[in-house]
């Protein structure tokens, strides 16, 4: 029979020979096989196939026509009519002022309302595109937040897996000393019990996997069920401006805040517009009447017509005052939602400014000292344990504190990529 203290030495051998390979190797290595899908290719997909923009593409179109309508005359309008015709004998020859007429009038609103109707059109075919652009940025964000959500959960997922494969080893080699009367029973439970919480770990971030993979294949307009091939791996980004730089792009590149102001410009002029209804306008028409000859043969001169008529805007206090305060009402509430705007995204920038140097901070210190760190209590436990100068409950802390670590930089890194996607949603364009 094999000496106990073999079985531990082989044990540590064993499991000192997987270390360096979990140390050293990078989480993304071991995804799906095959070249990684940048999160351009997302991107441009959800640009070019989303049905939510194929929808606000039409709205444009719609309004861009109505744009070019909307400071057109009414049609004109023509009549025929048969004038002073005697109910007794129906004639169109007894009676002088019988005859025959066609006519044409033209109805022209007062002066400014045409160019002001057109201006207003105009002005909703730019909130369109506005809105169009901003469901652009937004969706480009989601894309961006989804992907580097993803991508941080396929590799803690993955280093979770590999520090899972050496607990295995662990716990069999604790339970086969066991076995031979070295080993204690607490230790096989408390290995047991840690594998089968990492097993726990292991569904819950594949399930986020998977409903993370529907997601990003719903934005980019993708089968749902399509498989998401490998990714890229999230580097920690950089953020090369402060406040001050974002708020001026946000002021003069979002497309919110150019559809709002584009509301508040079309509230001005509908104010005006709406005054306007308290003048007059003006129909101008014009008719020919072709008259027969007499019953005795004497000739009749045929006879024209002109004349220019308008309206009466009288009811003023129940029509024109009612529609200036609804109008104004409009502006002062665009107005309100510009200041609103502006507030939020106020709060956005210096929100995601602050999260993102926090989680630059933390990641930075796991990076730096507490990762390295844990490597080598792992190592040092490893070979104290080799010879016997800790137990078991050491060595196993001593590894999942490491993959704790690991975890939480892998999450603050992910962490920074969204807080990047959130503070470009509100600024209006992509910071890098």
């Amino acid at each position: 029979m094999a000496n106990p203290s073999e079985y531990k030495d082989f044990s540590v051998c064993l499991l000192l020979a997987f270390l360096p390979l979990f140390l050293a190797a990078d989480p993304g290595s071991a995804r799906a096989e095959g070249a990684a899908r940048p999160v351009g290719f997302y991107i441009e997909a959800a640009l070019s196939s989303n049905p939510s923009l194929g929808s606000m593409l039409r709205r444009v179109e719609m309004k861009r026509n109505e744009a070019h309508r909307a400071g057109a005359l009414d049609d004109p309008k023509l009549w025929l009519a048969l004038s002073n015709v005697p109910t007794g004998s129906w004639s169109l020859r007894e009676e002088d002022m019988t005859g025959k007429e066609i006519g044409l009038s033209q109805m022209f609103p007062s002066p400014g309302k045409r160019d002001r109707a057109s201006r207003m059109a105009a002005l909703e075919k730019e909130q369109a595109e506005f809105d169009l652009a901003e469901m652009r940025n937004m969706l480009r964000a989601d894309v961006k937040m989804a992907y580097a959500e993803l991508s941080t959960v396929r590799a803690q997922a993955e280093l979770v897996r590999r520090t899972r494969a050496i607990l295995e080893q662990l716990v069999a080699v604790s339970r086969e000393m066991f076995a031979v009367g070295k080993g204690r029973q607490p230790d096989v439970l408390r290995g047991q019990i840690e594998h089968q919480k990492m097993r726990e770990m292991l569904l819950m971030l594949e399930n986020r996997e998977r409903v993370l993979s529907i997601r990003i294949n719903t934005l980019a307009a993708l089968p749902p069920s399509e498989t998401v091939p490998a990714l890229d791996n999230l580097p920690e980004p950089s953020l090369p401006h402060d406040a001050r730089a974002l708020r001026v792009i946000y002021t003069e590149e979002r497309p919110a805040r150019k559809a709002v102001r584009a509301r508040v410009e079309k509230g001005g002029v509908a104010v005006l517009q709406a005054e306007s209804e308290g003048r007059p306008d003006f129909e101008v028409s014009a008719s020919y009447m072709q008259r027969d000859a007499m019953p005795d043969g004497a000739g009749r001169p045929d006879l024209v017509s002109a004349m220019v008529s308008m309206t009466l805007p009288v009811w003023r206090r129940g029509k024109v005052d009612p529609g200036i305060r609804a109008m104004t009402a409009e502006r002062e509430m665009a107005a309100r939602d510009l200041e609103s705007l502006d507030n939020e995204a106020a709060g956005a920038i210096e929100g995601g400014l602050s999260s993102f140097g926090n989680f630059a901070a933390v990641a930075k210190l796991y990076r730096t000292t507490l990762i390295p760190q844990a490597e080598q209590a792992v190592l040092s436990n490893f070979e104290a344990y080799r010879v016997g100068r800790i137990d078991f409950p050491m060595v196993m802390d001593s590894l999942m504190t490491e993959l704790s670590f690991r975890r939480e930089y892998l999450g603050m890194v992910g962490e920074m990529h969204m807080t990047m996607a959130r503070l470009e949603a509100a600024v209006g364009r992509e910071l890098r």
